[in-house]
């Protein structure tokens, strides 16, 4: 397209959001966040609650910030795994039902960042995802909220990702993730074992890809489409992110002994249940997501041929990208 759209983006304040700022484009990004300051940011910020009717704005503020709004990126959300489902509710079911109200009023599309996770809820998953899954409210939400876009006749985009990394050139990241928490918890040597299902993908994917994704298809014009911004068959095992962890330690003069990999469905409950508290919380998450891996085929869905092919994505190893976002995180998220 050849004019400059000007794009409003929620969640500016949190880790896609941050990128989306970074990465040069040819929009202009409004960054929208309930605090008043926002880092990266090269517009005005706008004060705006998506749990709130006209995103806390009055009638008149709404009106003409859909004026000027060409299109919605809707970021905000909440992340966090393992709370129960009505935590989840006012931010990623009604905050997506208030952004499809905004871009109505605008006439924009919506860009929409869900979770590659929906694919262990789909009705062809081999096995079912247990109601227990530490991720599972989370994904049952994201799943509600595309079915909110789906039915509401707006024009929209769809993006599912992976676990985020760092940037794939310097492995910078706003906030520490939950890849960079599991990663510095193993690589201290905490880990008595690592429960995962035999054959799944380690799928991370840097997060400079997304955003590029994103502000490209903006910039072409892309407003409809779904797209799994994962690596798929292209991502990495399990023993080869434990070496590359491994590798990590040593080069900061910890020696790791490698802890042996156990087939999360054949432990008995006691096996976590019996370590130390915060033990058994990592081991319980690690579980959790090997499920959700193991519930999506084992392999995640992807869209990235199609996403370099279209919009000229790099490609990028993934051991590689994964060694600079754990050095990164070692020196400034520790």
């Amino acid at each position: 397209m050849s004019a400059r759209r000007t794009v409003l983006l929620t969640g500016a304040t949190g880790v896609v959001g941050r990128s989306l700022l970074r990465e040069p484009g040819a929009v202009r990004l409004l960054p929208a966040a309930r605090a008043a300051a926002v880092p990266d940011a090269t517009e005005p910020v706008v004060r705006c609650d998506v749990t709130r009717e006209r995103f806390g704005l009055d009638a008149d503020a709404y009106a003409e910030l859909a004026a000027h709004v060409d299109v919605v990126i809707h970021s905000a959300g909440l992340t966090e795994w393992g709370l129960p489902a009505e935590r989840y509710a006012p931010v990623n079911v009604e905050g997506t039902r208030r952004v499809i109200e905004f871009a109505r009023e605008a006439g924009a599309p919506v860009h929409f960042m869900s979770t590659a996770f929906v694919a262990a809820l789909a009705d062809t998953a081999p096995v079912p995802l247990r109601a227990e899954n530490v991720c599972r409210n989370y994904i049952t939400s994201k799943q509600a909220a595309e079915e909110l876009l789906r039915s509401s006749g707006i024009p929209h985009a769809i993006y599912r990702p992976t676990n985020l990394i760092g940037d794939s050139v310097t492995g910078w990241t706003s906030h520490p993730q939950i890849v960079q928490q599991m990663s510095d918890w193993l690589g201290r040597g905490r880990a008595p074992f690592l429960p995962v299902h035999p054959g799944i993908r380690m799928d991370f994917v840097p997060q400079d890809l997304l955003s590029k994704a994103v502000l490209r298809a903006i910039e072409r014009g892309d407003d409809e489409g779904e797209w799994w911004v994962t690596l798929g068959p292209e991502a990495m095992d399990v023993e080869t992110c434990v070496g590359i962890v491994v590798k990590q330690a040593a080069e900061r003069g910890r020696h790791l002994t490698v802890p042996p990999l156990l087939d999360a469905d054949g432990l008995a409950p006691e096996t976590i249940a019996e370590q130390p508290p915060m033990t058994r919380s990592y081991l319980s998450v690690l579980r959790d997501v090997s499920e959700v891996t193991r519930c999506s085929g084992g392999v995640l869905p992807t869209s990235m041929p199609e996403l370099r092919d279209r919009y000229g994505l790099p490609a990028v190893d993934d051991t590689a990208a994964y060694a600079t976002t754990l050095a990164y995180a070692a020196r400034h998220l520790a």
